[in-house]
């Protein structure tokens, strides 16, 4: 019984750190990113601009996602430091997240419209994240699921004690 003990807060512990790194792992991703939201219509585009270092990241990632949406159409632009437009999509999902290549350093646009009904959106722009940040989320998957199966062992040998016991 003792094992038993010993062996449910080991994995009580392995579900708490991986909750916590999910969180650290997501604000981590998060944080050199720049955001925004707003409405979106035929006569008024949601731009964002954020200075993007290219020794940082050689790539750039952006995301968009409608939150009232109903079938609608959205265009989606990319613009680096020089006005030269690097990127463009249509949109016809609900979100969307893209990568583009950064050439220089300098300031950069997202520029969300819209040819139709007034729109909700939320669109986020930035450096790629490098390997480091990205492979946090994949270890605190890792550890959270191996902390599940571990309390599912435990919860199973618990209970064949329990039977052992009784007979």
């Amino acid at each position: 019984m003792k094992k038993s003990k010993i062996a449910l807060v080991v994995t009580g512990s392995l579900i708490g750190i991986g909750i916590i790194l999910s969180f650290y792992g997501n604000y981590v991703l998060f944080e050199g990113l720049a955001q925004t939201s707003g409405e979106v219509s035929v006569n008024n585009d949601l731009i964002l601009e954020v200075d993007l270092d290219s020794t940082k990241s050689q790539k750039g990632i952006f995301a968009v996602q409608m939150i009232d949406y109903k079938g609608q159409i959205i265009s989606v632009s990319i613009v680096d430091s020089f006005d030269n437009k690097i990127e463009s999509k249509t949109i016809t999902q609900d979100s969307y997240e893209g990568v583009f290549d950064l050439q220089t350093s300098g300031t950069y646009k997202i520029i969300v419209a819209n040819k139709s009904e007034q729109l909700n959106v939320f669109a986020v722009i930035g450096n790629e994240p490098d390997q480091i940040k990205r492979s946090l989320a994949w270890v605190s998957l890792y550890i959270l699921v191996f902390g599940l199966i571990g309390m599912a062992l435990v919860a199973g040998l618990i209970t064949i004690n329990r039977k052992r016991a009784i007979s």
